[in-house]
């Protein structure tokens, strides 16, 4: 019965862990020990023990912590940064603009690139997109 206390303190430390780095890896290793635990019980030898673990443990996390990581992503919803939250944004050229320049957009000062025709002073334009740390900007079409 030593066998079935070893396996149960290893399946008791992995999911500690697990539950300490919140990463629903090790989890997996409790599995393996389930499966040693019963093969100690049936009365088969330590070695065998620790190969049924490990290779229950490498199929377990091959097939269930690559499902598990996709099931838990689809349920969390991703905050966008906010230079994410200027693409959209119509602003009026304080300036022209014909290929580069800095614009302030809430305080903050960006590097835009002009993806357009030239954008006179007064004339509107939208935030397309972003490149690195620059903002991709289009004149804005008069409706």
């Amino acid at each position: 019965m030593s066998a079935v206390i070893f396996w149960i303190i290893v399946a008791a430390v992995v999911i500690a862990i697990d539950i300490a780095t919140s990463n629903f890896l090790f989890a997996w290793f409790a599995v393996g020990a389930f499966v040693a635990m019963i093969a100690d019980l049936l009365e088969v030898s330590f070695g065998i023990q620790v190969v049924l673990f490990l290779v229950v443990n490498l199929i377990t996390i091959s097939i269930g912590y690559p499902w598990a990581k996709r099931k838990f992503k689809e349920g969390v919803k991703r905050t966008p940064l906010m230079e994410e939250t200027y693409i959209g944004r119509v602003m009026k050229a304080e300036e022209e603009i014909v290929d580069r320049t800095k614009i302030k957009v809430d305080g903050i000062y960006w590097t835009v690139l002009n993806s357009g025709e030239v954008i006179k002073k007064d004339e509107s334009f939208k935030i397309t997109g972003i490149d690195g740390i620059k903002l991709i900007i289009k004149k804005e079409e008069e409706v």
